[in-house]
């Protein structure tokens, strides 16, 4: 039985959030327990994480990750109801990629790190998604690649304003919201 492909172009968004809610949850205790070794074993990764990361509360880190749920649910709801995929696939692409990374970031560490399970979990749905759009699309194997690209640049570039807004956040909530 095959799966209205519309369906599977819908539940991008939840997928998304299912995997974002391991990270949400597991990465602050993750990072403190294993920050020794990754310091030791990854000095650049332990660079950015120091820089960028560990100015962040779990709360901030959600602000970003919202920023980055707003707009791949935004581009999903937008390419249904226009019936225009191109950028759907570019954020869709983005995410399996992105997931893939996941499991080789798992790979080099060689234990839990916290977003291998749900990266796991989602790769079927990304693989079926994926073998359903290319049987159902207009889009020719070079289109598919150059909106790849595209996927991955906008969504590397979107993680600037993400974590400017989440630092925002942290910022407001430390001086505004905590202050007594």
């Amino acid at each position: 039985m095959q799966v209205d492909t519309r369906l599977l172009i819908a539940l991008l968004p939840a997928v998304f959030m299912l995997h974002d809610f391991e990270e949400i949850i597991m990465f602050r205790p993750w990072l403190d327990k294993n920050r020794t070794e990754i310091a030791q074993r990854f000095p650049r990764l332990d660079r950015l994480l120091r820089r960028y990361h560990d100015k962040l509360s779990t709360s901030a880190f959600a602000v970003g990750v919202l920023h980055e749920f707003t707009i791949l649910s935004a581009i999903t709801y937008v390419s249904l109801h226009a019936n225009s995929y191109r950028w759907w696939f570019a954020v869709f692409m983005a995410f399996a990629l992105h997931l893939l990374v996941h499991v080789a970031q798992w790979v080099a560490f060689g234990r839990y790190v916290p977003f291998i399970i749900t990266s796991i979990a989602a790769l079927p749905y990304c693989c079926y998604t994926f073998l359903q759009f290319s049987a159902s699309t207009v889009m020719t194997w070079i289109q598919m690649t150059q909106w790849t690209i595209i996927g991955v640049v906008l969504t590397v570039l979107s993680f600037g304003s993400a974590f400017a807004l989440a630092s925002a956040f942290e910022r407001w909530k430390t001086r505004t919201y905590l202050r007594q």
